[in-house]
């Protein structure tokens, strides 16, 4: 498998790869908040999503290519525009399953938190599928704690799945 890994800020010219890889990630486990259909965004509406976080000083979006094949994707997000919410963030990373276990995941969530401690966020939270080890072990690894859980998060296939909610504080 090649190895030559570029990590970068989404751009809008990346829109139409990043459908086509959510797809695929979709289609690769439940971990997700959606599925083999991936993002019902057309490639203009998903280009205008891109441009909201760049050169945007409180949120970013990476795109992790291997020879040009767009792998993984992180973004850190606003959590409400309202002032008493200014210092929390929210994180998302997904990682194409032939990639899992290579430290691209660690890769994604080293520049997200760097991002978030030079904007000056105090907190940072995300979601995770509780049965979801492998991220769990990921997050508690970058000192991420579980400071709750939604036992009906998912409903996949008329199926509940549980969620838990973890902050890192820095």
């Amino acid at each position: 498998m090649p190895m030559n890994i570029i990590y970068r800020e989404a751009e809008p010219s990346d829109a139409g790869k990043f459908l086509e890889y959510c797809k695929r990630v979709g289609a690769e486990s439940d971990n997700l908040t959606f599925g083999a259909e991936g993002i019902p965004f057309s490639i203009s509406q998903e280009a205008d999503f891109i441009r909201k976080y760049s050169g945007n000083p409180d949120c970013v979006m990476l795109v992790v290519f291997d020879e040009g094949e767009l792998i993984g994707t992180g973004a850190v997000s606003v959590v409400d525009g309202r002032p008493r919410f200014a210092h929390r963030r929210e994180i998302a990373i997904s990682v194409r399953k032939d990639y899992w276990g290579k430290g691209i995941g660690s890769g994604l969530m080293n520049l997200l938190i760097d991002f978030c401690k030079k904007s000056g966020v105090e907190s940072v939270e995300l979601e995770v599928r509780s049965d979801n080890e492998r991220a769990i072990s990921l997050y508690k690894k970058f000192g991420f704690e579980k400071i709750g859980r939604n036992e009906k998060f998912f409903k996949i296939n008329g199926e509940f799945f549980a969620a838990d909610y973890m902050n890192l504080y820095l």
